[in-house]
């Protein structure tokens, strides 16, 4: 466990000084000092998945190098061509953090710490599915979304800022929540002050924060699936007559 949270000074002031100077030449330059904020990260991360791994035992077993991502950006197709990401990101799912099923998010950028959690990119076929399942479902999925501690600190679904304009195809228009029917992601967001990385018993704060939208994300991952298989059944039936 890290024992003096302060240290993680080290990873704000690094990432600040790479935003404002985004190439090789400072990177390699400063290359002691990103690795060491690179090693408090894998440092924090590592504590923050024994601390998630008490409530959700599914990612008890994974290592901070199973989470991480790389500093390093993909600029191949990109019209920003800096090479490095202005962010420290790590992705604690069971499922890998490429799945896209849920898992918690951390992501520590020079002027705030994000934790998010849900499904975000899912592909059409498993989008559709889940929205079924929030009409078919929407007394229990309101139940977790008001729950006064997800409120708090997730008052708003969906990730991005882009949504539908209206409700999708195959919905009923007038269901009584069309804003979930209208997102483009099923995910939530908290946002930190830096202090709260510096101050002791961050790593329990933040983990405590990752528990109360375990639910929501309990209820993605399990209507996925379960809805996928229903839906896949259903054709099986159509084909066979």
């Amino acid at each position: 466990m890290v024992d003096n949270m302060k240290e993680n000074r080290i990873l704000f002031e690094f990432l600040s000084d790479l935003v404002a100077n985004n190439n090789r030449e400072w990177f390699k330059a400063n290359r002691a000092r990103y690795d060491a904020a690179w090693e408090r990260f894998h440092q924090l991360v590592g504590d923050l998945i024994m601390q998630v791994g008490q409530f959700d035992e599914s990612v008890a077993f994974l290592t901070p190098k199973d989470c991480i991502y790389r500093i390093y950006r993909d600029i191949r197709f990109s019209q920003d061509k800096t090479p490095y990401k202005g962010h420290f990101g790590a992705y604690i799912n069971a499922a890998g953090k490429k799945s896209f099923y849920g898992g918690y998010y951390l992501q520590i950028e020079p002027h705030q710490v994000v934790l998010a959690s849900g499904v975000w990119w899912l592909p059409p076929k498993e989008m559709r599915a889940l929205r079924h399942a929030i009409v078919d479902q929407i007394d229990v999925f309101e139940q977790i979304l008001e729950e006064p501690k997800f409120k708090k600190h997730c008052p708003v679904i969906g990730f991005g800022t882009e949504r539908y304009k209206r409700i999708p195809n195959g919905f009923p228009k007038d269901f009584r929540r069309p804003d979930l029917l209208l997102c483009k992601d099923f995910t939530c967001a908290c946002y930190l002050k830096p202090t709260e990385l510096l101050k002791p018993h961050a790593v329990e704060r933040i983990a405590d924060i990752f528990h109360c939208m375990k639910p929501f994300n309990d209820f993605l991952k399990e209507n996925v699936l379960i809805n996928l298989e229903e839906m896949e059944e259903m054709k099986n039936i159509v084909k066979f007559f």
